[in-house]
């Protein structure tokens, strides 16, 4: 590999991430279209909405691998891996917590594993190549995206808030601004994605490299997208369940702000 070319992705790395996409992409697919038939799957109890809730997570995530993949070079594709391996790390501490609890299990155990290995597998790409920019990644920089900045940093905003809250104090979440009933580590497995989406918004706000930004945003079109859609197709629930319709309108304010405003940003960064 040449000294003075941007670094790019090894055979390793494109391999872990194309299997990682098709794994997601598999599950997502049949937890979002055929959450009857998955629910049983699931470590604890969850009810159609929040199955639907983490097949969009599970289908953004191939997404994000995706485009990792397409973006080739480590300094645009790393915000992804880091990504994917805060939300399996969160989502495999919760999973061990709530193991422990219940004295383990064969579906439990399972599950921990795949995101326990997910979350090892994406922090060992982060330490095989290095988070700091060498001298041969420096990309050709651009004029500050101030739609971009000012995006990114109200969404680093929103979501580090909520994820915060929703990780650590659940019950005050479920109660006040969630909107419609989960089980804490429900809860807490979205925090784990909020968290994640987070660190990559904070990140893309200060990004003058127009291909480090547009490698994330495909992601975060597809959740908030999904979301809504869910949403849309199971509102008796929330209508019923909503603390509020002042909560309710909030979070369709907040899923559709970002779903517009990724893909608006997707397509412009295109031109």
């Amino acid at each position: 590999m040449s000294s003075k070319r941007p670094v790019e992705l090894g055979r390793e790395a494109r391999l872990f991430l194309l299997f990682l996409s098709e794994v997601n992409l598999v599950m997502g697919a049949l937890f979002f279209v055929y959450p009857s038939l998955v629910i049983s799957l699931w470590p604890w109890p969850v009810k159609v909405l929040a199955v639907r809730f983490i097949g969009a997570i599970f289908l953004a995530i191939a997404f994000g691998c995706w485009s990792a993949l397409r973006a080739k070079i480590w300094q645009r594709a790393k915000i992804l891996v880091l990504v994917g391996g805060t939300f399996f790390g969160i989502t495999s501490i919760v999973s061990i917590v709530l193991a422990a609890s219940q004295a383990g299990g064969y579906v439990i155990s399972a599950w921990t594993g795949y995101f326990l290995a997910a979350s090892l597998g994406n922090f060992y790409l982060l330490n095989r190549y290095g988070w700091p920019r060498k001298p041969q990644d420096r990309l050709s920089a651009s004029q500050p995206w101030k739609s971009a900045r000012w995006f990114f940093r109200i969404q680093t905003i929103i979501v580090g808030v909520f994820g915060i809250m929703m990780l650590f104090l659940p019950g005050v979440a479920q109660a006040q601004f969630w909107p419609w009933l989960v089980a804490i580590p429900t809860l807490q497995l979205f925090a784990g994605l909020f968290l994640a989406t987070c660190l990559a918004t904070g990140w893309a706000s200060v990004q003058t490299d127009i291909g480090r930004i547009r490698a994330l945003l495909p992601l975060d079109v597809i959740f908030p997208s999904l979301a809504l859609l869910a949403v849309g197709i199971h509102w008796d629930v929330i209508s019923s369940q909503s603390p509020s319709a002042l909560v309710t309108g909030v979070w369709v304010f907040i899923y559709a702000f970002v779903a517009v405003g990724s893909s608006y940003l997707y397509f412009s960064s295109r031109k």
